[in-house]
């Protein structure tokens, strides 16, 4: 397995990547459309965020949807669907059984 090293620049990238996700969650994201948006490697891009975060990119974007289904779901009485919409769940029956596990 090859090592990766990451530069302070590399994790101002990071950085700013974690903060795309928060604004863009309900978008579709793939890690090559965010490495580019942050001018890094994909593969430094998840190196960084498994340092800083401890999990995938995949993982990471999953669990700030989920914080945000949470948030709807505390606030409101909106129907799932509605609620797996507004927190970028692709449908219903994702959403569910992701928020299950």
């Amino acid at each position: 397995m090859k090592t990766i090293r990451l530069s302070r620049a590399d994790f101002c990238s990071i950085d700013q990547a974690l903060e795309y996700i928060k604004k863009h969650y309900t978008e579709k994201i793939s890690a090559d459309q965010l490495s580019m948006e942050v001018g890094l490697s994909k593969e430094k891009l998840q190196a960084g965020l498994q340092i800083l975060k401890g999990q995938t990119l995949a993982r990471y974007i999953q669990q700030v949807r989920l914080e945000k289904a949470k948030e709807i779901l505390t606030n409101t009485n909106d129907p799932v669907k509605a609620v797996a919409d507004a927190a970028g769940f692709v449908n219903e029956s994702h959403f569910c059984k992701v928020f299950k596990k």
